[in-house]
């Protein structure tokens, strides 16, 4: 059976408008794919470099920030807060030393670079950037969990979770310090 004139024509066109549209997509595509990896690496992630830093640090050194689990024994709220202190000084003094040794391992590649003629600062403090949020995810994570075990256990005693709040509000200023302390100290190095 012949195809009719319009038929024929149809179906030219829409051959042509399939032809034509193959390279749209593909440069769509393409464009997304640009977009989505730009944005992970503008927020500030990125997952290759996260299995680097894994397989560089191990992944102890980002996740196990784990402490001796207090004992919930307290009676009255200082007794409370003195069962619950040493974890925290703990969780602090662990990731403390950490920032110190992402530091020094930034440092240490800062100046092998340098010296090497392969150094690449956008790189290289993207790197130790996402390295110091992967590490305090995971301190928050740790902290945010036994802060949530004391509030239960100072409701649980009949106790004001207002002295919760206070050492929230603690942590997180202590962190802003350290971050501007540890820049700074960073600033310093590298301008020597």
């Amino acid at each position: 059976m012949k195809k009719s004139v319009y038929e024929n024509r149809r179906w030219r066109t829409e051959t042509k408008f399939r032809k034509k549209r193959w390279p749209f997509l593909l440069v769509s595509i393409i464009a997304l794919v640009l977009v989505v990896i730009i944005g992970a690496v503008i927020a500030g992630y990125n997952p290759l470099l996260e299995r680097q830093l894994r397989s560089q640090f191990g992944d102890d050194f980002f996740t196990d920030l784990a402490v001796d689990d207090p004992a919930a024994n307290g009676e009255d709220l200082e007794s409370i807060i003195a069962i619950y202190e040493p974890a925290f000084k703990e969780i602090e003094a662990k990731a403390l030393q950490r920032l110190d040794n992402l530091l020094e391992a930034a440092l240490e590649e800062y100046y092998q670079e340098k010296n090497e003629g392969t150094l690449n600062r956008f790189m290289l403090t993207n790197k130790y950037i996402q390295a110091g949020r992967m590490l305090e995810n995971n301190v928050d994570k740790t902290f945010n969990a036994l802060l949530d075990k004391m509030k239960a256990e100072l409701t649980r005693k009949g106790h004001s979770t207002a002295i919760t709040t206070e050492i929230k509000d603690t942590y997180h200023n202590s962190k802003d310090e350290k971050r501007r302390e540890l820049l700074d100290r960073l600033q310093k190095t590298i301008n020597e």
